[in-house]
């Protein structure tokens, strides 16, 4: 048998003899202060006597850019710590992530050590690549709470920072330093908060703010008022709490209107419908006026007395997706929202802003069928008609505009067109949009009579119509492929023995997804027949 003898490097002993550095990994995401509270940890720490460094490492560029920084520290003014430029998997003391799927990286990374204590900020911001799919594109941010849990059951807390910062009366950018004072209160380092709040005074980076952001931070963990897990789920909301939150919302003349509608709506359509109706109404009397609303239940009325549509899951997803196409976007809407005086007092409460003056840019690129789309159908024409003959390049022509809505010019601009809301009902798109809506309510009367489910499907296939301009034009493509097309094969091969219900979930899963995908449906609709007709 072979053996070897193994004989340690002369200076092995003088190597283990060192203390362990400490390991800490920050996730984060551009513009969340990543690098300022990277800054403030190495400072906080050589004033509190210990010897830090700290390396950031940029990823690929995706929302304002993912980074992530790399710390160790060691207590004492000893020997000089032998540090790594990159973390090891197994071996971080402390995980801090500034954006939960950020965080999730590094937990499902498998950096943390089987002691690692975790320290989280629960806000979203979302990836190119969530925000791609139409639907179900967001990542489920339950599992990243359930694996932190597990992971570190007494040693975490992933907290809504944003909103406790807020709550306290600071800036939302403050929140990087609430993440830094639990981090230094927790068993991960237990330090005193001195060092720290020196480390932030001579970054000179809203100073006065960060520090009391830090103390909220420190204190709670302290005192164990600190959650644990700030992870929202997907909890189905109550239709009478919903109806309250949103009648709020609306101006004082038109929440008696809100009640009175809502309540004859419920007694007419059972709770079922409550909850779509309560968000319906809302968004209806929002977006037009009363009459709007009204116009609405109008539509599900005569959709509920033809023949076979009066399922209450027919009537309800009928009922949603009709409110969303009623609330299409035009200029008129854009110019609402951008005017709204609680977007300028989110942008306040967001950046800190208090007395100074600030300047708030909106970049938009207006094309010819949207200006004329808000014009009434004569002087579209009439418009149209003339520009295409002045201009062989009408049709495409685009204007790119910057304006500056927190300034008098811009706004009153802004809000002047928000005023064409008035007209929208006389308007070229408006016009158009009724004849797709009553041929999307043929389609369900039509299928709905040869059955409940087709109905379903047919009136559930509005879900696939969203967006706006070239987007929205690709989804109509796929909506009417489904109802001219995909339904009559999906009925075949249900005739076949195939069901409806997988079929037309699966077909509508697929062009919910990402407009123009029309090919995708043929494509799982031409592998089903083949494999029907190879078991036949």
């Amino acid at each position: 048998m072979n053996t070897a003898t193994t004989i340690a490097p002369a200076g092995a002993t003088a190597l283990s003899s060192r203390p362990r550095a400490k390991r800490i990994l920050i996730g984060t995401v551009g513009g969340q202060g990543g690098g300022v509270l990277s800054d403030w940890l190495v400072h906080g720490l050589l004033n509190a006597g210990w010897r830090a460094t700290s390396i950031g490492l940029l990823g690929l560029s995706q929302r304002a850019g993912t980074v992530t920084y790399y710390c160790e520290a060691i207590p004492g003014q000893g020997k000089t710590p032998i540090t790594s430029v990159f973390a090891t998997p197994g071996d971080v003391d402390l995980l801090i992530g500034q954006e939960l799927l950020e965080l999730g990286r590094l937990v499902f990374g498998g950096f943390a050590s089987p002691t690692c204590s975790i320290i989280g900020n629960s806000t979203r911001y979302l990836t190119t690549m969530e925000k791609m799919p139409a639907e179900g594109g967001i990542y489920d941010s339950g599992i990243i709470a359930r694996a932190v849990a597990e992971l570190a059951p007494d040693r975490h807390h992933v907290v809504d920072a944003q909103r406790l910062v807020m709550e306290a009366g600071l800036p939302a950018l403050t929140s990087n330093a609430l993440l830094l004072g639990a981090a230094i209160a927790s068993p991960a380092f237990d330090l005193p908060r001195e060092p720290f709040h020196e480390a932030i005074r001579k970054s000179e980076v809203s100073v006065k703010a960060s520090i009391a952001a830090f103390d909220l931070g420190y204190d709670r963990v302290k005192d164990g008022t600190l959650p644990r897990m700030m992870v929202e789920g997907h909890v189905t909301e109550d239709g009478a709490e919903l109806a309250r939150q949103r009648r709020g919302r609306l101006p004082e003349g038109q929440r008696k209107a809100f009640d009175d509608l809502l309540a004859q709506s419920a007694k007419r359509y059972g709770d079922k419908m409550h909850l779509v109706l309560a968000e319906a109404l809302y968004r209806l009397m929002d977006y037009q006026d009363v009459a709007y609303a009204e116009e609405h239940l109008a539509r599900i009325a005569r959709m509920a007395q033809q023949k076979g549509t009066d399922s209450p899951d027919l009537l309800a997803a009928y009922a949603q997706h009709l409110a969303n196409w009623m609330t299409y976007e035009d200029g008129a809407r854009v110019a609402q929202l951008k005017t709204r005086p609680e977007r300028f007092a989110r942008i306040r409460r967001d950046f800190g802003v208090k007395d100074q003056r600030y300047v708030v840019t909106d970049y938009l690129v207006p094309d010819m069928e949207q200006i004329l789309g808000g014009l009434p159908r004569p002087i579209a024409n009439l418009a149209e008609k003339i520009g295409r003959v002045v201009s062989a390049d009408f049709d495409k022509l685009k204007f790119p505009l910057r304006v500056k809505t927190s300034g008098l010019v811009g706004y009153t601009l802004m809000r002047g067109i928000s005023l064409l809301k008035g007209m929208r009902r006389s308007s070229r798109r408006y016009a158009h949009e009724q004849v797709l809506l009553a041929r999307w309510e043929a389609a369900i009367v039509a299928q709905a009579a040869k059955s409940p489910q087709l109905g379903l499907l047919a009136a559930d296939a509005g879900r696939i119509v969203k967006g706006y301009g070239r987007v929205r034009l690709d989804a109509l493509t796929d909506f009417w492929a489904f109802l001219d097309e995909g339904l009559p094969r999906i009925e075949r091969l249900a005739q076949a023995g195939g069901s409806i219900d997988v079929l037309g979930s699966k077909a509508l899963a697929l062009l919910a997804k990402e407009a123009g995908s029309a090919a995708a449906m043929r494509a799982y609709l031409d592998a089903e027949e083949q494999r029907v007709r190879a078991t036949a």
